[in-house]
């Protein structure tokens, strides 16, 4: 499978997830206000770390993340370099 491909198909999958850590990271930037509860602070920290629902989810969540990253450069670079291969030959 090519890496572009796979890319793809794990930003897909995994979209909705990262965007709802982003939405959450969001609002967690107010905790150290008083826009709301302690309660609500704690349940904003467990459900952005992914605690309620699985402990260990949220690091499947960012080793995903990560190979988005790496991915995304190396698909970037390898795309400029087959520019700069092509304009070379003309």
């Amino acid at each position: 499978m090519k890496i572009r491909k796979l890319h793809r198909y794990v930003a897909i999958v995994m979209a909705p997830f990262l965007a709802f850590i982003g939405i959450s990271g969001c609002l967690l930037l107010f905790r150290k206000t008083s826009l709301y509860e302690k309660e609500t602070k704690e349940l904003l920290v467990s459900l952005h770390t992914w605690e309620a629902v699985l402990p260990y989810v949220g690091l499947i969540f960012g080793i995903a993340l990560l190979f988005l990253v790496v991915t995304g450069v190396i698909i970037f670079f390898k795309k400029k370099c087959l520019v700069k291969f092509h304009r070379d030959r003309e």
